[in-house]
């Protein structure tokens, strides 16, 4: 609003009969009156106290903690920690201003005493008095409230006459509804400060109950107590989709692509869908759309130590864990499986893993993938394209790389196969030759045995 007319009207609705009422100059009343009892009124001078409406003026600050909630990070237990316990010192400093009230409420020339009066003869022998220092008046009447207010009540302060007892009650039944209120609120909050960590308490409390009821082995307690512990981060992004859902088709995009970012550049398909959707083109609103309904159709998974698992045509990210796949070791951020969109199952890759420790994955099968592709391809025909022209050229990549492995495979086979006639053949000389030598030392131990021992034997003789 502009008008300074509507600006006028609204402000004389509103604010401006409190800030008449607090500017009013009540001292000079009470010193230009001639009226003896309005002198001798003293009591009225807590008219005064009608200056703290003013600071109804700090409802608007609402605004300002609406910015700051904005602006910054901080959970809500935490920020109404702060609130309750900035509530209560501001009771403090109120019921401290309270108390020391008293002090003028008290004319000293009445002859009536104060509870400050005892501090005279403590304080003989110090140069500044407690009664004349603003800053030590204010600590003391901070110290009684502080301890009013708590229940501990020392007792080294207290109320000398009338008016001081009947200010001290009004702080002691203010102080006593005050406390119980901020105490029960931030035993409510502490309590619940940490709302996941208590659910994962009570259902770690019922898995230990169900395994002792059950009589379950102690290496298996072991293991399902080692899943429950890792699971907590599984559990707490489930919460996260939950919320991702919650919100505006825009900003489900622009969260989505910024989480996922770092997985689709391993997806040569996605990584120029995710290019163009984040370009000038005028295809990129089409682009992006799909990139957020691919990302909300992924689920997770997740897998315990020493498990097998893998399927055909399902992409997997590694979110957490080690996996072990064809004799190599992969970590968080790994992806395999990006041949899921082939349709024929001798082109695609084995997608079989074997988790080493706890692992969480996260998964998008081919059906989901299609039923997408088709849905914003007949809104947009250059995406149907750019997924038939990949699957078609993929599927030509693999086709021919299996048929070089096979070619290659029966190159080997005949090699080896030759190899092994030219051993036998070798094998079949080796053994021909010694036949003939054993048919020759039979014959010449034949011949030794038919001569006699003087006679010589004649090796010509002997027959071959």
């Amino acid at each position: 609003e502009h008008r300074q007319s509507a600006i006028a009207k609204r402000y004389l609705k509103s604010w401006f009969s409190i800030d008449f009422i607090s500017i009013l100059p009540f001292d000079l009343l009470f010193l230009f009156s001639s009226s003896e009892f309005v002198k001798r009124m003293k009591a009225i001078k807590v008219i005064r106290l009608l200056r703290l409406i003013k600071l109804g003026r700090v409802l608007r600050a609402v605004r300002l903690f609406n910015r700051f909630e904005v602006r910054t990070s901080i959970s809500y237990g935490k920020l109404s920690l702060v609130k309750f316990f900035c509530i209560l010192f501001i009771i403090m400093h109120w019921l401290a201003c309270m108390w020391a009230l008293t002090l003028v409420l008290v004319d000293p020339d009445d002859g009536v005493p104060r509870w400050i009066d005892e501090f005279d003869e403590q304080e003989k022998n110090v140069e500044l008095k407690t009664r004349d220092t603003p800053w030590k008046l204010y600590i003391m009447c901070i110290y009684f409230t502080s301890y009013t207010i708590t229940s501990v009540g020392y007792g080294d302060i207290g109320p000398v006459n009338i008016v001081e007892r009947i200010v001290c009650i009004i702080m002691i039944v203010i102080s006593g509804i005050s406390w119980a209120v901020v105490l029960g609120q931030v035993c409510g909050i502490v309590v619940n400060l940490d709302s996941d960590q208590q659910t994962f308490r009570s259902n770690m409390d019922e898995l230990n109950s169900m395994m002792s009821d059950r009589v379950l082995p102690g290496d298996m307690r072991q293991r399902l107590r080692s899943f429950f512990l890792s699971n907590k981060t599984a559990q707490r992004r489930m919460r996260h989709n939950r919320l991702i859902s919650c919100m505006s088709p825009g900003l489900q995009g622009e969260v989505v692509m910024s989480i996922n970012d770092r997985w689709i550049g391993h997806v040569s398909l996605l990584r120029q869908i995710q290019l163009i959707a984040k370009g000038p083109s005028k295809n990129a609103p089409a682009f992006a759309a799909f990139i957020v309904e691919i990302s909300l159709k992924m689920t997770s998974i997740v897998h315990a130590q020493q498990e097998l698992f893998g399927e055909p045509h399902v992409l997997y990210i590694v979110n957490r864990g080690l996996v072990s796949r064809q004799q190599r070791i992969i970590g968080t951020g790994a992806v395999w499986g990006q041949d899921f969109v082939l349709a024929d199952s001798r082109l695609v890759d084995p997608s079989q893993g074997y988790s080493l420790t706890y692992t969480e994955l996260t998964t998008l099968s081919r059906e989901s993938f299609m039923l997408l592709a088709e849905k914003y391809g007949r809104m947009n025909s250059e995406l149907k394209r750019r997924v038939r022209r990949f699957c078609c050229w993929l599927a030509f990549q693999r086709a021919v790389w299996k048929e070089a492995r096979r070619r290659q495979r029966r190159k080997i086979r005949i090699k080896y196969q030759k190899r092994s006639k030219e051993r036998t053949g070798s094998k079949a000389k080796i053994g021909f030759g010694g036949q003939a030598e054993a048919r020759s030392r039979l014959a010449l131990q034949n011949a030794a045995s038919a001569s006699t021992p003087a006679e010589p034997l004649d090796y010509r003789r002997v027959p071959l």
